[in-house]
């Protein structure tokens, strides 16, 4: 089944891959081009470059980002995509990183509640053992400078950020719903990091 995509709406993926595993895992942005003229490719672009230089010094050096990939809708079942042409960039954090099943937890905060009004990403190969207790709590003077991390990254999108909401045939809970539609859903006013950890059990590596 085809999907449409709203016009102007840059879905943002950037991979990091750990240097022992096969898989790689996936962070998901999304952006409303106001200006209605950025390439998807020009999008890819710009911000591996922008994740590349906010977040090495914060992936471990075992992992690295390996490229950005973005879709860009034209209000139909059509649309234009972009993957980064820049090379790899190796994290340069030397740590004892956490599991890939648990990473830091990033919160898209908008003005509207409820779950359209907001959104999640898991960062994983950036929190350091040393700096999540027993019961998952964060330490404070690493959310600190992880939160700066993520204004900075934020700032990049030029207050372009948003909700990517997505309509399917059947209730989100039906396993057998089928994606119809992709739309820009309210603008993100801030990307706050979690003093709890989260935890992915697929994020494990399948032996």
């Amino acid at each position: 089944m085809a999907i449409t995509y709203e016009n102007n709406l840059v879905l943002v993926s950037h991979f990091i891959k750990h240097d022992s595993l096969a898989r790689e895992a996936v962070i998901t942005f999304a952006l409303s081009d106001s200006s209605g003229v950025g390439s998807a490719q020009a999008f890819a672009d710009d911000l591996q470059n922008l994740a590349a230089n906010t977040f090495d010094d914060y992936i471990d050096t075992n992992a690295k980002l390996m490229r950005t990939t973005t879709l860009k809708g034209n209000g139909t079942t059509a649309f234009t995509v972009g993957t980064s042409t820049a090379a790899p960039r190796q994290g340069t954090n030397p740590m004892s990183s956490v599991p890939p099943n648990t990473a830091l937890l990033v919160q898209k905060r908008t003005a509207l509640g409820g779950r359209k009004g907001r959104g999640r990403v898991y960062l994983p190969w950036m929190l350091n053992e040393a700096n999540v207790d027993e019961i998952g709590a964060v330490n404070q003077a690493y959310i600190t400078p992880t939160q700066a991390m993520m204004d900075t990254y934020y700032a990049g999108y030029a207050g372009q950020m948003v909700i990517a909401n997505r309509l399917y045939d059947l209730p989100w809970s039906n396993p057998a719903r089928k994606l119809l539609a992709v739309t820009k859903g309210a603008l993100v006013t801030k990307l706050v990091v979690s003093p709890i950890a989260a935890t992915q059990r697929r994020r494990m590596p399948r032996v």
